[in-house]
């Protein structure tokens, strides 16, 4: 007959999973979650995308608050100062785009002048302008540009909706922020690792769109300075392209300097072109890639591979806006996943920025600390086949839990 401890012992080795089997179910778990929000993006990014605004200029709000102005009056300051930013964003990345369509016919004939120069030199080489033109025929196939052309149709139109959901969730993120104090003061009561990981991940999320903001108007000075002296047309537009650009991690400069090499090229030849990508590289290596995270590695953390595939990946599930959402979207799931569980900081390990040390965050947690010290040295005693030691064999005589409690 099987005693009560026996079943419960095989009842507890039956149930207990591996790493593995823990790690294969949360990644199922997580790709299952990203199939959701895959199907729900119009919804979840521009929400995000007010949340994240909300939280970075909930410290004007505080600050206005303290100084004696209205909470309502606050609240409408901050959320006009948010949708005026945006609203300044789109109708800058509109004029960029629409000014750039209409330069395009204009020089339609030094467009040609480019492509005879190119054919006489890949004719000299041996290579016919009919090769030439039956090559570019497979590559270029006229479904593919429907399909792409359809799908830029897809994204304009859904631009008005998007706002919609972005200043509807703005509107009610701004009006739940005006009482917020004492729901975050009930949650780091009932999940003070929770509290803790979302107040770090408030603070990098401003750190991150702050030290966006002021390195992309450094960036953008910087590249209006180098097409003015190149005489590329329209450089100021160029330039607050490049600031917009500029919130896209990694891959923002390279959309960034297509429309200007392009024209540069068109209208000074190709060495205007090359000294246009030349200078937009050395500017980013040296303040994007040098300087900038100086500044946002302390508070973001992200190493720069972990940057690269939350950008891919996010831009899959999003889209368009999961590019400039992909450090926040990161930085959330690191907060709620890995941040508010000291089991699960071991993670953290691959994610972080250099050789920065991981906050000890079982010392926030003692008693649970002592629970599985205890229980590890229980385990590693059975494991040993260790008998206990008599009294008089020189074993230490059992302490109160008084002082176990003061370990």
């Amino acid at each position: 007959m099987t005693t009560p401890t026996t079943s419960v012992s095989s009842s507890s080795r039956h149930h207990h999973r591996t790493e593995g089997e823990i790690l294969a179910l949360t990644l199922a778990a997580l790709s299952i979650t990203a199939v959701g929000v895959y199907f729900a993006r119009s919804m979840v990014g521009p929400a995000f995308f007010a949340l994240t605004l909300v939280i970075t200029v909930r410290p004007l709000h505080t600050w206005m608050v303290r100084h004696q102005v209205p909470k309502l009056l606050a609240a409408t300051a901050t959320m006009t100062l948010i949708v005026v930013f945006i609203l300044s964003l789109f109708v800058a990345m509109g004029v960029a785009i629409a000014q750039f369509v209409d330069a395009l016919p204009d020089s339609s004939a030094k467009f040609q002048s480019l492509w005879d120069q190119g054919v006489k030199h890949l004719e000299a080489m041996g290579v016919s302008q009919e090769t030439l033109i039956e090559q570019l025929s497979k590559v270029v196939d006229a479904s593919k540009v429907a399909s792409l052309a359809q799908s830029v149709l897809e994204q304009v139109s859904n631009t008005g909706s998007m706002l919609l959901v972005l200043f509807l969730s703005i509107f009610f993120l701004t009006i739940d922020t005006m009482t917020i104090s004492s729901r975050a003061a009930a949650l780091a009561q009932v999940k003070p690792g929770l509290y803790d990981s979302l107040s770090r991940f408030s603070a990098a999320v401003r750190s991150y769109w702050a030290v966006s903001t002021i390195f992309g108007l450094i960036v953008a000075v910087f590249d209006t300075t180098v097409l003015m002296l190149l005489d590329v047309p329209m450089a100021v537009t160029w330039g607050v392209f490049s600031f917009i650009t500029n919130y896209i991690p990694n891959l923002g400069f390279v959309i960034g300097v297509i429309p200007p090499a392009v024209l540069g090229l068109v209208n000074s030849g190709p060495w205007t072109a090359v000294w246009v990508v030349v200078a937009y590289s050395v500017l980013n290596f040296v303040i994007q890639s040098l300087i900038q995270p100086k500044f946002t590695g302390d508070a973001v953390g992200l190493n720069t591979t972990t940057t690269f595939l939350s950008l891919m990946l996010w831009t899959i599930v999003i889209g368009g806006l999961g590019s400039v959402l992909a450090v926040p979207l990161t930085l959330f799931a690191k907060a709620v996943l890995i941040d508010a569980d000291p089991r699960s900081a071991w993670i953290g390990i691959f994610l972080t920025d250099g050789d920065k040390e991981l906050p000890q965050r079982s010392l926030r947690y003692p008693a649970a600390a002592r629970r599985a010290r205890r229980h590890r040295d229980a385990t590693r005693t059975r494991s040993e086949g260790a008998a206990p030691k008599a009294p008089g064999d020189g074993a230490t005589k059992p302490r109160d839990g008084a002082a176990q409690e003061k370990e």
